[in-house]
């Protein structure tokens, strides 16, 4: 009885291994987001200026690999010049304002840094796992490409918006 009993409970299991590949989720467009900059003010996707190309980077304060990207940005910033960069946690206001003034982001204004908090919504539109991760829409706001942990060099980067 144990055997039938368990042999019932393996078939939904082995349905599941037909030898598929798994589906990429990610989604092409911009997600809806919603942030809250360190001013209190929310910033959202439909505020995005049109026909210039997006660099949306997700990030946790705390990832050393991140601290270090977002270093090297903002060390060639001066590349991505026409090209919006939104930067973008899910950790509390308190903590990002933290993180913007140790990574002196303060000092760059036409990058929005903010906390999308508990929602989400960026985290599940890309099916983020790891950080960090970067998106990188065109100007019609199709996405060129996503990277995840490993992300290229911002001369790299930067070359893949001029193309």
């Amino acid at each position: 009885m144990k055997r039938l009993i368990l042999f019932i409970a393996l078939i939904p299991a082995l349905a599941c291994l037909n030898g598929q590949p798994v589906k990429n989720t990610v989604k092409k467009d911009i997600p809806s987001f919603r942030i809250q900059l360190q001013d209190g003010k929310y910033f959202n996707a439909a505020e995005l200026e049109k026909n210039k190309p997006l660099l949306l980077v997700y990030f946790d304060p705390d990832c050393d690999h991140c601290v270090l990207f977002i270093n090297d940005l903002l060390k060639n910033i001066n590349l991505f010049n026409g090209v919006q960069v939104v930067m973008i946690t899910y950790v509390p206001l308190s903590q990002t304002k933290k993180f913007i003034a140790q990574a002196g982001l303060n000092q760059y204004p036409g990058i929005k840094v903010g906390t999308e908090g508990t929602t989400f919504v960026v985290r599940y539109h890309y099916d983020i796992v790891q950080f960090p991760f970067l998106a990188l829409h065109n100007t019609t706001g199709s996405l060129i490409a996503t990277y995840e942990s490993e992300v290229p060099t911002t001369q790299q980067l930067a070359g893949m918006f001029s193309k």
